[in-house]
């Protein structure tokens, strides 16, 4: 199977990639990580002892718009991280796993009882995110280095 062509391109939005998706993404943490007592009434119930309020609908939107954003930019720069993949893949495997664990384990902490499913799901995944980025990057030389055969 084939690479995927590599569009990638370097616009205004290609410029502030990825800076720019990941200050949202932290904007969004932060006002979803307020004090509960300074984010007003639950206006969503999810589960027990879980609910949304105003401010974390506030928070959603950085959060998802810089997730958009971030992975939008991965899938334009899809080619150097098949290359990456195709030449690593027990690691490609570890990094894919690694982030549907993460994303797993985030969302199933909104109906648990164990609070803290979500620091280690949140880890995990932008653990993998970093990954992604950096490869994405052309950090690893190794696998996207033309070939000299």
């Amino acid at each position: 199977m084939a690479a995927p062509h590599d569009a990638a391109s370097g616009g205004r939005s290609g410029a502030l990639w990825p800076v720019g998706p990941v200050l949202l993404v932290a904007l969004g943490v932060t006002v979803l990580a307020l004090p509960a007592r300074l984010e007003g009434p639950p206006v969503w119930p999810i589960a027990p002892g879980h609910a949304l309020s105003f401010v974390d609908g506030v928070g959603v939107l950085p959060l998802v718009g810089g997730s958009v954003w971030l992975h939008a930019g991965l899938w334009r720069r899809r080619a150097r991280v098949w290359r990456w993949a195709a030449a690593r893949p027990a690691a490609a495997s570890g990094t894919a796993f690694a982030a549907g664990l993460g994303l797993g384990l985030l969302l199933a902490s909104a109906f648990s009882a164990f609070f803290w499913w979500w620091a280690l799901g949140g880890s995990l995944f932008a653990a993998a995110n970093a990954a992604a980025v950096a490869i994405a990057r052309g950090r690893d030389r190794a696998a996207t280095a033309p070939d000299e055969s």
